[in-house]
């Protein structure tokens, strides 16, 4: 709104320039919004100062607009907004849209964001986590923005870690069990042990290959394990959906693609886009500059680049007409999208050609490096979401008088967003060292530090009683004027998150809000205020900030806590 403004006067003074070019002014003496001169220096080849001078002096205010004054410093054009104006316009922008506030039509068509990719007979671990957190955020950002997102989650149920992961338990044998935990904590075993005796054992290693081979033609010898020990995994993964509030609108397997994806591995032989070498089908990627790969192996058994030919088919097929499929992927398979991205192009320039993109985010380490199932030291998603959840009753939950159900649901929340912020957070390809302790703080920029502002203007709200909005108030504090200027920025940051598929620019923002709520807290009374305008102004400020923290956890998959 007034950045438009901005544009507009700019252009009276002979500047066109994009929204781009503005900047956020570092000081509040500076101002609102700065143009800076520099790039308009160097084509005019004049000094950047004397420009500013310039332009501020061809500029007229209209009465009607929402830029109070306009001053140079150095070589930057600043100006500064009309807070009674804005705070007007915001607040009631805020209440009147609620949970809409900052949503953005200007953005159409289907994304399909394929995210979690946790294979079967494997345990859930802190990298899926940060994956699925990932997903789940950036399918919210895009749907508040307008796109009509599908949830996809592509998971392993073939493979050697299947028939590992069987050939462990075929040498200790499956007993009854109590729980799906108890399941799960088997499967984990039976494929470390599996894994271990591949990689040790030639005589294991024949057999493991075997027991692939017979997983893939469907032998009824094992049919009944695997799909029995199948839905043990995906009951499991089931329950991480719910408890981290994620869902799917298609869940795709391995076992679904091979087939298809062998057709159409054969269907671009034909056409000259795959090639054989020696006796298996192969991509030679070097006239494209990229890697070698099989897509269909020596015993004819089609490989993961081909079921991937497969899952592409099914994507853009199942939806209608895709804009793009977003794959959340670590960086380890960076090579492999590069690669089919090239050859689905090849096969359909159509329906793929520019419409695919790897999203790929950095590992999530631990002080003893990089987690491995193979070496059975793998870190569960779930324990560290129950880690989080002690640690928060631990330091403070334990010490308020809550009902014990009610207690164990605020910490579940408390726990859960910890884990998703301390990801977000992060830039998505930066490697991260989950810190437990760091992560369940009340205090800095983490979740419960962000949910717990969002309680404390609920909490202020609900004792004020009785009041009336009041959306503008002609004499305002510093640090109130700060509050309507970071609502007033939420639908552009909201925007730009969406753009640059960004989850950290919300968290950038909201973390940047509740701290501003703070430093309004330390300085200013709301409540018992004498003055009724003024307490209803800052009631009406409190609740919508309330509201807007709310939006923006709600784009970061996380809920809300009345009470902490």
């Amino acid at each position: 709104m007034f950045e438009r403004e901005i544009l507009k006067l700019l252009k009276t003074a002979g500047v066109h320039a994009t929204e781009d070019v503005l900047e956020t002014s570092p000081k509040d003496e500076f101002g609102d919004l700065s143009f800076p001169c520099f790039n308009l220096a160097k084509e005019r080849k004049m000094n950047p100062a004397e420009i500013a001078k310039d332009i501020a002096s061809k500029i007229k205010i209209p009465g009607n607009y929402n830029i109070e004054k306009v001053e140079v410093v150095g070589a930057y054009v600043n100006f500064f907004y009309n807070y009674s104006k804005l705070s007007k316009l915001v607040l009631t922008d805020v209440l009147k849209k609620k949970a809409e506030f900052g949503k953005s039509g200007n953005r159409k068509g289907k994304i399909l964001v394929e995210f979690a990719h946790p294979n079967t007979h494997k345990l859930f671990h802190i990298g899926h986590l940060r994956n699925i957190t990932t997903g789940e955020s950036l399918s919210r950002i895009m749907e508040f923005n307008g796109f009509d997102v599908i949830r996809a989650n592509y998971q392993g149920d073939v493979g050697l870690h299947i028939a590992k992961c069987l050939w462990g338990i075929k040498k200790t044998g499956i007993k009854k069990f109590a729980s799906l935990g108890e399941k799960i904590t088997f499967l984990g075993k039976a494929y470390a042990t599996g894994s271990k005796a591949f990689e040790e054992d030639a005589t294991a290693k024949n057999e493991i290959v075997e027991l692939n081979k017979q997983i893939y033609k469907g032998d009824r010898t094992v049919l009944k394990l695997w799909k029995e020990t199948r839905k043990w995994s995906l009951d499991y993964f089931d329950g991480i959906y719910k408890r981290v509030n994620t869902r799917f609108d298609r869940l795709y397997f391995e076992s679904e693609v091979a087939a298809k994806g062998l057709a159409i591995a054969k269907k671009a032989l034909k056409k000259g886009i795959l090639t054989k070498s020696e006796g298996a089908i192969i991509f030679d990627g070097e006239k494209h500059g990229l890697d070698k790969r099989v897509f269909i192996n020596q015993i004819g058994f089609p490989t993961y680049e081909a079921k991937e030919l497969g899952l592409a088919e099914l994507e853009f097929s199942e939806f209608g007409n895709i804009r793009k499929a977003i794959h959340v992927v670590g960086p380890e398979q960076s090579s492999f999208f590069k690669v089919m991205f090239k050859v689905e192009e090849l096969l359909n320039p159509k329906k793929f050609k520019g419409k695919q993109q790897h999203l790929a985010y950095g590992w999530v380490r631990l002080k003893e490096g990089k987690m491995s199932s193979r070496l059975g030291n793998v870190v569960e998603g779930e324990h560290l979401l129950n880690e989080l959840k002690r640690i928060v009753l631990e330091n403070y939950l334990n010490k308020q008088d809550y009902p014990s159900g009610k207690k164990m649901r605020i910490a579940e929340k408390i726990a859960v967003g910890a884990a998703k912020y301390f990801f977000l957070r992060f830039d998505i390809p930066s490697e991260i060292s989950f810190d437990l302790s760091q992560a369940a703080s009340i205090e800095g920029n983490t979740g419960p530090y962000i949910q717990y502002a969002y309680t404390r203007c609920a909490s202020i709200v609900r004792k004020a009683g009785k009041w009336k909005p009041n959306h503008g108030n002609d004499e305002m504090e510093l640090e109130e004027k700060r509050i309507v200027k970071l609502l007033s920025g939420f639908p552009r940051i909201a925007s730009q998150a969406a753009d640059d598929m960004k989850p950290n620019y919300i968290c950038n923002y909201v973390y940047e809000l509740a701290t501003a709520l703070n430093n309004f807290y330390e300085k200013h009374r709301v409540i018992d205020v004498k003055n009724i305008n003024l307490r209803n102004f800052r009631l009406t400020l409190i609740k919508s900030a309330q509201t807007v923290l709310g939006n923006c956890l709600e784009l970061l998959g996380i809920e809300t806590v009345e009470r902490m």
